[in-house]
């Protein structure tokens, strides 16, 4: 059975073209030479490898984290907690198994 090639860049976009893309908007004084140059380093050293790229988890100050861990002490239901703090439920219950972490003395 022969497989049809499929041509995986028409489907996602070139992550390092994007980001330098995105460097000379925010940059009028950088380079389009160098640009260049860094996009040929970096799809030489990683070309063909599917990299991931996270989205950066939101970090809850000390002050959020204190206030989940009172609302978990109330009668609100997790997912009444975890809608208004915009968390995940494993988030809510790492802040409660520590006892409230830093809140617990």
């Amino acid at each position: 059975m022969m497989r049809d090639k499929i041509d995986f860049s028409a489907l996602e976009p070139d992550i390092v073209a994007l980001v330098l893309q995105k460097v000379i908007e925010m940059s009028p004084g950088f380079s389009q030479a160098l640009a260049r140059q860094i996009e040929q380093d970096i799809k030489e050293q990683h070309g063909g490898q599917r990299l991931f790229v996270p989205k950066g988890a939101k970090r809850l100050t000390p002050e959020q984290r204190k206030s989940v861990f009172q609302d978990g002490l109330t009668q609100l239901s997790d997912h009444e907690i975890v809608e208004k703090h915009q968390i995940s439920k494993t988030t809510l219950w790492r802040i409660m198994k520590s006892g409230g972490g830093r809140f617990s003395g």
